[in-house]
């Protein structure tokens, strides 16, 4: 699907990963801040669990095998 540390950016990038269940690392100003399973795609936001992460504030990367 996607390899370890893919930059994802498009909406169908998020939607892979959410139907295929694979974690998302969050990173904001190269520090990590959070990693999960996207539960949610929306046009300024993206959710991973129950937090949002605004898509011009933060960097979202591929984590499969995690």
């Amino acid at each position: 699907m996607y390899e370890f540390g893919a930059l994802l950016k498009d909406n169908r990038h998020f939607h892979d990963h959410m139907n295929a269940g694979v974690p998302v690392e969050v990173y904001h100003q190269d520090v990590p801040v959070d990693i999960g399973r996207v539960t949610g795609i929306h046009e300024s936001f993206i959710e991973i669990g129950q937090s949002l992460y605004h898509r011009g504030r933060y960097v979202f990367l591929s984590r499969p095998g995690y």
